[in-house]
C-alpha cells in the first residue's frame, strides 16, 4: 500500500500446509543467508493457504505520486464543486528474476448522497466499490519498472465541509 508505506513486503504462500503438521509460535526467518527478523506462524487458520510474512524486500522500489497536471478543481453549475485527483505508483524491480506484485490502494468513500465519489480510471486493478479498494496483480520482469495509474472525481456542494482526502 504505497500510500501509507513505500516499501515493498515478502510474504510466503503455504498452500496444503496441514501435511507439514506445524506447530504454532515464532520463526527466525532468514534470506539470502542473512537473519532478518522473525514471523508467526499460525497453523490453526481455517483459511486453505497459511501466510507468512517474511519482512521488507529492499530490492523493489514502490513510490506513488501525484502528477500536478493531472489534479482539477472546478465548479459544476452553481452550486456544486468536482474534483478530480490522479496518482500513478511506479514499482522497479531491481533483481535478477521476475517478480509477482501485489498494490493495494483505495479511494475516498461516501456515505451521504450529496456527495459522490466516482472511480474514473483504474488500469486493470480489481475494484471493490464497499470500501474503495484498489488491488493490481502484476508481474515485473527482472531489471524492470512498472507504472499504474488511478483517477477519482468527488463532487459535492459548495456549502458542504469535506474532509480532506487527498493523500
Amino acid at each position: 500500500m504505497p500510500k501509507l508505506e513505500p516499501s515493498v513486503f515478502l510474504l510466503a504462500k503455504i498452500t496444503d500446509y496441514g501435511r507439514f503438521n506445524l506447530l504454532p509460535g515464532v520463526a527466525n526467518i532468514f534470506y539470502q543467508d542473512t537473519y532478518i527478523g522473525q514471523t508467526t506462524v499460525n497453523p490453526h487458520t481455517v483459511t486453505d493457504t497459511l501466510l507468512l510474512s517474511l519482512g521488507r524486500d529492499e530490492q523493489i522500489t514502490v513510490k506513488r505520486v501525484q502528477p500536478k497536471d493531472f489534479t482539477e478543481k472546478r465548479k459544476v453549475f452553481s452550486n456544486t464543486i468536482k474534483e478530480t485527483y490522479t496518482y500513478e505508483i511506479a514499482i522497479k524491480n531491481n533483481k535478477s528474476i521476475p517478480i509477482k506484485v501485489e498494490i493495494l490502494d483505495q479511494i475516498p468513500v461516501s456515505k451521504q448522497k450529496e456527495i459522490v465519489v466516482e472511480l474514473l480510471e483504474y488500469e486493470g486493478a480489481t475494484y471493490n466499490n464497499e470500501f474503495g479498494k484498489l488491488k493490481w496483480e502484476i508481474e515485473i520482469p527482472a531489471n524492470q519498472n512498472k507504472r499504474v495509474r488511478f483517477s477519482y472525481s468527488v463532487k459535492y456542494p459548495k456549502d458542504k465541509a469535506v474532509g480532506t482526502f487527498r493523500q
